[in-house]
């Protein structure tokens, strides 16, 4: 069936008719791919023409239009481009278009992400050249600059606002709140002229950092700071005649003087942009290619700060498959058992992104990938991260057994999958890091996930590269790089007594790595099923019934196809996870067609995803009515939940409370006649990443809470006492209100409150009459909301 031509916008998301192909129809084999690639630049015009005579509908002006970001042609023959918004030439932020063009004709638009009315008055008042300085003030580099940074004018919409910016602890390879680079509360207007500046660092005095400064263009105001840096927490080791693989094929290639390298340059057709600016050395190497570098060593295990390919091997037969000893000869059969699963795990995880979904490389753009093994540097020894920067991911040599509780070498195949799907991730949804965002969780559980597909496709059956198998991933991150003591779990995250089974509010304020158990035991679910007997690893309380999986491939599929197809970022932290839900539910309809009973939006397929993501807690189950939900949610219009603290959903649904009283935090139950609630102190993200955040005070017989006598931020939880499984964490701000020091917190102690707050529009203690309380940079909204929802019935 053909589609159509195009017809008039009717919504934010566009439907052009499109034939529903068989199933069996819908995978195009890899050979008759390259005819559809073929057709990709012609079908992205086709999609930008479209595009821009539908401003207008869209909700926008002369000034704006779509430019194409990143294109692909997927596994099903389609062109997927994804175009970004502009105004005046320059970038909206967090505004794109995905456009879905098909073989058959006709087109898909999805442009719910579309930012309508965007208006910037005045010009800027600030070069590129002085808000680069300002980002490279706030960086504070120890040493030299990895590359000159790269700056862009953009549209900042004041709505993505972030708090503070990160840092990497060096102990624990954790993103850290930076308080040093407090961002400002409030613009001018909706949007703001702002420059984008990107700045990356790899050196020896501050390690590796790839941070994005977003600069106020007219005031010179940091707005936000992303980190580009795509890290796992706890990464693992790889294959070969490997240690972790033992005897495997791998690709190499044979140089000039009749050696052989760890080089593959039949994989990847535009060059590694870190490697590009490396000269010629006559040996046959070049840029393009996968390939596999060490970090060098003398024979006390002290680096060199020297990085070289794994080359002149006489033999082409490389490693030992022991575990690495033999500092300063990294390049000997030793070290080359590490760059043997490097080597295999870049190629098995390229191949699977290639064959089974039609993706050219990371960015789909077939650049060439690098990986570096064996490193030593503190902030990734017992590490692993992708460089969206550099296509590149670097994996640690590990402190294990010197460090009991470190990790051996990180070259694993999963560890290895898990790091380049970051690349894929980051040159489509773009996914944010770190805490405070539920898509942190997504981005990591991405990357789990693919990781697992990953291993299962290595074991396929020889031939069957267009799949994959049903078989052959263990469903635990870096098995063997933990010593036996998996990384993570996704059939029952919780068993490393840090990540979470379920979704509950407030799960944005944990660390990505561990709120991943979601969506990590919602794909394992989908394709494997759950479990209908209490106390088994794959039981879910949220699906008592049990489910039936759909397979590893068609999970995949349907994964893939949500993020790199329907879902967008744009490192904004967007994203939730029934977003996850919706995505995850328009892709198994997509791919899998409607259901035999005729009723249109349904199929096996979707309704597998609904029962997936119901059992972490994310929707209903397929058929299901209602359940219970414990929400922190704004209360009167927002009037008594401070909404003037930073936009930052990481710091969304927080309350304001005076020390010392006992109080009544607010909460509401949802679809359930007893609204009741047991307070606790404290939240699982205080174990799972959360900084700057504790738990005190005291839970009164009544269920009120008498607050801590110490300022800050604290965490409480929620718990329905008619449903334990639903809960929720709040976050609660404690001020000392008592400024006249009569030892009493009264509507008296805000005439000097107001007071102050006038005489400087901003309760600073420097500079104000009356020396107020520190509100961690809120305003004289906070006091008020403390007084309301504490005597609110006063």
């Amino acid at each position: 069936m053909h589609g159509t031509l195009p017809h008039p916008l009717t919504g934010l998301v566009l439907t052009l008719a499109l034939g529903v192909l068989p199933a069996s129809a819908r995978t195009l084999p890899p050979a008759a791919r390259p005819a559809q690639q073929a057709q990709q630049a012609n079908r992205v015009e086709l999609a930008r023409e479209y595009l821009m005579q539908q401003r207008t509908a869209l909700g926008l002006g002369s000034r704006e239009a779509f430019v194409p970001a990143k294109a692909f042609t997927n596994a099903e023959g389609e062109a997927v481009v994804r175009f970004d918004q502009t105004y005046e030439g320059c970038r909206v932020l967090g505004s794109q278009a995905i456009a879905t063009v098909p073989m058959t004709g006709g087109m898909r638009i999805a442009a719910d992400k579309v930012r309508a009315q965007v208006a910037v008055a005045d010009a800027p008042t600030l070069t590129p050249e002085q808000a680069t300085a300002i980002a490279l003030h706030h960086l504070a580099p120890k040493g030299a600059l990895a590359d000159a940074p790269k700056v862009e004018r953009v549209v900042f919409p004041a709505e993505f606002l972030g708090n503070l910016a990160t840092t990497v602890d060096p102990d624990t390879g954790r993103q850290v709140l930076d308080r040093k680079l407090t961002v400002h509360a409030k613009l001018a207007a909706p949007y703001v002229w702002a420059y984008e500046v990107k700045t990356h660092l790899k050196n020896d005095q501050d390690g590796p950092k790839a941070l994005t400064y977003f600069i106020d263009a007219r005031t010179g105001n940091l707005l936000r700071v992303n980190n580009e840096l795509y890290q796992e927490a706890t990464p693992a080791v790889g294959t070969g005649n490997g240690y972790y693989n033992g005897a495997v094929s791998i690709p190499t290639s044979l140089m000039n003087d009749g050696t052989y390298a760890l080089y593959d340059p039949s994989r990847g057709i535009l060059p590694n942009p870190s490697l590009a600016g490396f000269a010629d050395d006559g040996s046959g190497w070049g840029p393009t290619g996968l390939q596999v570098w060490y970090d060098q060593h003398d024979a006390s295990g002290a680096s060199t700060w020297m990085t070289y390919l794994f080359q002149s091997n006489p033999t082409n037969t490389w490693g030992d498959g022991q575990v690495f000893t033999a500092w300063g000869q990294e390049n000997g059969a030793n070290g080359q058992s590490a760059g043997v699963d490097a080597m295999y795990g870049i190629t098995q995880t390229w191949d699977m992104f290639n064959h089974v979904f039609g993706r050219n490389g990371m960015d789909g753009q077939g650049t060439s990938v690098f990986a570096q093994v064996l490193s030593t540097n503190p902030y990734y020894v017992d590490n692993a991260y992708w460089s969206d920067w550099e296509q590149g991911l670097y994996l640690g040599a590990g402190t294990y057994p010197a460090n009991p509780n470190g990790m051996n070498s990180l070259n694993e195949l999963d560890v290895v999958a898990h790091e380049m799907t970051h690349g894929v991730t980051a040159s489509t949804v773009k996914f944010i890091t770190g805490a405070g965002y539920e898509e942190a969780g997504l981005n990591e559980a991405t990357s789990d996930f693919f990781g697992q597909m990953a291993k299962a496709y290595a074991a396929r059956a020889t031939g069957a590269d267009d799949a994959i198998p049903e078989s052959g991933e263990a469903w635990r991150v870096g098995f063997k790089t933990g010593h036996g003591t998996p990384i993570r779990w996704l059939d029952k995250p919780s068993k490393d007594h840090r990540s979470v089974d379920g979704w509950y509010d407030g799960l944005y304020y944990m660390d990505g790595h561990y709120s991943a158990g979601v969506l990590n035991r919602a794909l394992y679910f989908l394709a494997h099923g759950a479990s209908a007997t209490p106390g088994a690893d794959d039981y879910s309380p949220y699906l008592p019934q049990g489910m039936t999986g759909i397979g590893n491939d068609k999970a995949a599929h349907i994964w893939f196809k949500a993020v790199t197809e329907i879902l967008y970022s744009g490192n904004m932290g967007t994203v939730t996870y029934a977003d996850a839900r919706e995505a995850a539910r328009q892709a198994a309809l997509s791919l899998y067609g409607a259901s035999a009973d005729g009723w249109g939006l349904d199929s096996i397929a979707s309704h597998a995803v609904e029962n997936a993501f119901a059992a972490v807690n994310v929707g209903l189950a397929y058929g299901e009515m209602s359940r219970t939900q414990v929400r922190f949610a704004d209360w009167r219009g927002q009037d008594w939940i401070s909404r003037h603290h930073f936009s930052d959903t990481g710091y969304g649904h927080k309350q304001y409370f005076p020390m010392g009283e006992a109080v009544s935090p607010r909460v509401t139950v949802l679809n359930n006649a007893n609204p009741a609630v047991t307070w606790s102190l404290g939240g699982p993200s205080l174990y799972n990443g959360a900084t700057y955040v504790e738990k005190g005070g005291v839970i009164n017989p009544d269920g009120t809470w008498t607050t801590p006598k110490n300022v800050g931020w604290f965490a409480i939880t929620a718990t329905s006492k008619a449903d334990p499984n639903q809960f929720a964490e709040g976050r609660a701000f404690i001020i000392n209100m008592d400024t006249d020091t009569d030892l009493e917190q009264d509507a008296i102690d805000l005439g000097p409150i107001a007071f102050s707050w006038q005489l400087t529009n901003g309760l600073n203690p420097a500079h104000s009459m009356y020396n107020a309380p520190w509100v961690d940079d809120a305003d004289v909204a906070a006091f008020v909301d403390a007084m309301k929802s504490t005597w609110w019935n006063k």
